[in-house]
């Protein structure tokens, strides 16, 4: 009993195409294309110099999407540590405002410029109060709109104190999640400017598993 009409038809076609048709730039394909079974399909591989253009879409769409960034300091520790590279995504803050709790990355303010810090430098820190809140610090405890916040993620208890401030509009208040170690909205830099915000922080690897 002879192969199914099917597999009478596939069977000739290894005899068609050498090895190398199944390269991504080989022309070849169109032979198994015009073959009869196939000639209906209208699919065409990609050439080499194609392949490179949807390739460099590719890097540049992802590029625009999100960034991995490298965490050089303490400031936000026991949340991310020295060495470790964080994801930052470009897409939330299209459709929502910052809010308290997010992570961001953003440039340096003019204020810090000014004092030799090079603009291309971006930080990342936490958000705690946005525009037409009042916020304010109590021997190391955190008060927003008069409600104490209850923080998990800091380090050691912070031992400083703040007066109330309102935060203007278009603009943030961040700190550090380590607050005895971190250069942040309290005297460093005044409340972050919306505009600075490059990112929102949505994932970190750290230093051993990336190895």
């Amino acid at each position: 009993m002879g192969p199914p009409r099917l597999l009478r038809g596939l069977l000739p076609l290894p005899q068609l195409l050498s090895a190398d048709a199944w390269l991504p730039c080989s022309s070849r394909l169109q032979l198994l294309l015009s073959h009869s079974h196939y000639s209906r399909l209208t699919l065409r591989w990609p050439s080499c110099a194609d392949a490179f253009k949807l390739l460099l879409a590719l890097l540049l769409v992802s590029a625009a999407l999100a960034e991995v960034r490298y965490i050089a300091s303490s400031s936000m520790a026991p949340t991310l540590r020295p060495a470790d590279r964080a994801v930052a995504e470009k897409i939330t803050y299209l459709f929502r405002r910052p809010s308290i709790g997010d992570i961001v990355f953003f440039r340096v303010p003019t204020a810090l410029q000014n004092h030799g810090i090079n603009k291309d430098v971006v930080f990342i820190k936490r958000i705690l109060a946005t525009p037409g809140d009042f916020i304010e610090v109590r021997q190391g405890q955190l008060i927003v709109n008069g409600v104490a916040l209850k923080e998990r993620y800091t380090a050691s208890h912070a031992s400083y104190t703040m007066e109330a401030m309102r935060l203007p509009e278009g603009h943030v208040f961040v700190m550090g999640d380590n607050r005895n170690n971190s250069c942040d909205s309290r005297a460093c830099r005044g409340p972050l400017p919306v505009s600075n915000i490059i990112g929102r922080y949505m994932m970190s690897f750290t230093r051993t598993s990336i190895q």
